[in-house]
């Protein structure tokens, strides 16, 4: 299949980046088309992905949508390393963590630590801090999850796979937050493991624009 493959959402988006972050790991040319939620409404977004949401993609006759189903495309064109484990059990365990990261470190520690401690600012809205208190104590349990199954450094299979590069988009923006680099800082796993993954070319190059400089002292 040689047609252009092509990845609709808006850039500060920790799903859209998770996307992102997959082809670039595996090797593989996309051309990302920048949308905001105003295209969302939109029919021709809406024969893209029936549920209008972000991201979604075009490969010729291929449509997908929903961040887990890009992330096995990107692996399974992949030209590089493997980013999926072939042991059953690590399989299971990258899968796990992929809902991990869908599940519970973007509905609190994205949408509700970091959103109301930085974005809400960037984009002129008002904060809400009854809100941020109470993302720490569920995130801090998110943490400490993941520090545990970091033993060999990776979430599954002791390698890298789709499972860190999911949940690494997530807690890169929790990090960004005063709370969340207290957090990441006491668990030493853990803030090896995103300091590694922020050094990679795949965080740097998908890190949206627009976030520069917007780190919550």
């Amino acid at each position: 299949m040689t047609e252009t493959i092509t990845l609709y959402g808006f850039p500060v988006s920790p799903h859209v980046r998770a996307a992102r972050i997959a082809f670039h790991e595996a090797g593989v040319a996309i051309a990302f088309n920048e949308i905001g939620l105003d295209h969302l409404p939109s029919d021709a977004y809406g024969a893209i992905n029936p549920f209008r949401k972000m991201p979604a993609l075009t490969h010729g006759a291929v449509t997908l949508y929903e961040t887990p189903a890009l992330l096995a495309y990107a692996s399974g064109l992949r030209t590089g390393a493997g980013l999926e484990p072939t042991a059953p059990a690590d399989r299971a365990r990258m899968w796990q963590f992929v809902g991990v990261a869908q599940h519970y470190l973007y509905p609190v520690g994205v949408m509700q630590l970091y959103f109301q401690n930085v974005l809400t600012g960037l984009f002129g809205m008002d904060r809400n801090d009854a809100v941020a208190a109470a993302a720490i104590a569920p995130t801090t349990l998110h943490l400490d999850v993941l520090e545990g199954a970091l033993g060999d450094g990776f979430l599954a299979g002791g390698a890298l796979s789709l499972a860190d590069l999911y949940c690494g988009a997530m807690v890169d923006y929790i990090g960004r937050t005063s709370d969340g680099r207290r957090l990441v800082a006491a668990r030493p796993r853990l803030a090896a493991w995103l300091e590694s993954l922020r050094g990679r070319a795949s965080f740097t190059s998908t890190f949206a624009a627009m976030l520069a400089g917007s780190d919550q002292p």
